[in-house]
């Protein structure tokens, strides 16, 4: 799973704090040579360290400060006020502003350190909740994307897992009605549930019931009722059945063919809601067919007109040569059409079927 975070981290550059700050007592005594202000312009040279404290290092920012008063003491000599009533006065702003700088550029290099924990322990969580999916389970490739709506956060409410079954490889695809952390601790739940009962389960439509009453029994919020529209799947070789619990339906990429939902079978209630728990007929789908699981996230984002995200442009990604190429132009698609980032969660899983053995086409496994 891709983590926007750390690569986000990875290209940040460095601090240009200092060097800046020299740059601001070297403009400061140019000015004041040439303008022959008398030293007029020594209390500007505070403008160093405090340029520092705002994106540089406690230590760094030191270094501006002593830069700046031994700038502020020597711009006396010039001028031959050193030592003089005014001189004085200025040079003591200059440390007064500067020993404030130093505090100012601790407490920031202190929370920016707890704030790199908080993510830290954020991506712990992360891939704690949404495991990674296995690039290869028998015949079939995967690859799956979260992105979370708030962008510091890293989690949310939407899920996705995999795991093998009795006969096969069950996967869910869900997300929690509501926000914050109750739908983070749900959607945690759920996760956990159906890696238990996927595994020890017959049939689908068990493991859906087995859900159904873990989410009916969390505490139902004051604004409504607790559900997961959520897509239990079940892959065998080349057929696969689906219990739709008031999940949007999966796209189905077949080379040669318009892009299109997978079967027009009823949906079920939502996890949660009660009611039966159905699996569809079993569908096939051939070699080289891709399925995208996705949650609503996808499906409605939004352009600045209000108009919803079109699915027919998801065609040419979905034919790129690998699923992680795949994956990341569904989310360029869906960036450049909101023009930015979309406001709700979204969670994407994507599937190829492979020849028996699991090799591609071209011999690769």
């Amino acid at each position: 799973m891709a983590d926007p975070a750390r690569g986000q981290e990875a290209g940040r550059p460095r601090w240009l704090g200092l060097p800046a700050a020299l740059a601001v007592i070297a403009a400061v005594l140019l000015v004041d040579v040439a303008a022959a202000a008398h030293a007029v312009l020594i209390g500007f040279l505070s403008l160093a360290p405090l340029v520092a404290a705002a994106v540089d290092t406690t230590r760094r920012t030191a270094v501006a400060a002593v830069a700046a008063t031994v700038a502020a003491i020597v711009a006396g000599l010039p001028s031959q006020t050193l030592g003089s009533l005014d001189h004085v006065l200025r040079v003591a702003v200059v440390i007064a502003v500067s020993i404030a700088s130093l505090y100012v550029a601790r407490a920031r290099t202190l929370r920016e350190e707890r704030i790199r924990r908080m993510g830290e322990i954020v991506r712990v969580t992360q891939r704690a909740i949404l495991r990674d999916v296995p690039p290869r389970a028998g015949a079939v490739a995967l690859a799956a994307r979260y992105v979370s709506a708030h962008q510091d956060a890293g989690v949310g409410g939407d899920l996705y897992e995999v795991v093998p079954g009795p006969d096969g490889l069950r996967l869910i695809v869900g997300d929690v009605c509501g926000k914050g952390l109750p739908a983070v601790q749900l959607a945690s739940a759920v996760i956990g549930a159906f890696r238990q009962s996927a595994i020890v389960r017959t049939r689908l439509e068990e493991v859906a019931l087995d859900l159904d009453a873990l989410v009916a029994r969390e505490p139902a919020p004051a604004h409504g009722a607790t559900f997961v529209t959520a897509l239990l799947v079940e892959i065998r070789g080349p057929e696969l059945w689906v219990v739709n619990c008031g999940h949007p339906a999966p796209l189905r990429h077949r080379p040669g063919a318009a892009l299109a939902p997978l079967g027009q079978e009823e949906p079920d209630r939502p996890l949660g809601l009660g009611g039966p728990r159905t699996a569809s007929a079993p569908h096939r789908w051939a070699v080289g067919d891709r399925l995208l699981f996705h949650t609503d996230g996808l499906i409605e984002a939004r352009d600045r007109t209000g108009r919803f995200f079109p699915l027919d442009r998801l065609e040419r990604p979905l034919a790129a040569s690998s699923l992680e190429k795949a994956l990341d132009g569904v989310w360029d698609a869906v960036r450049t059409h909101v023009g930015g980032e979309p406001r709700d969660d979204v969670a994407l899983l994507l599937v190829e079927r492979l020849p028996d053995g699991g090799r591609r086409d071209d011999g690769s496994r």
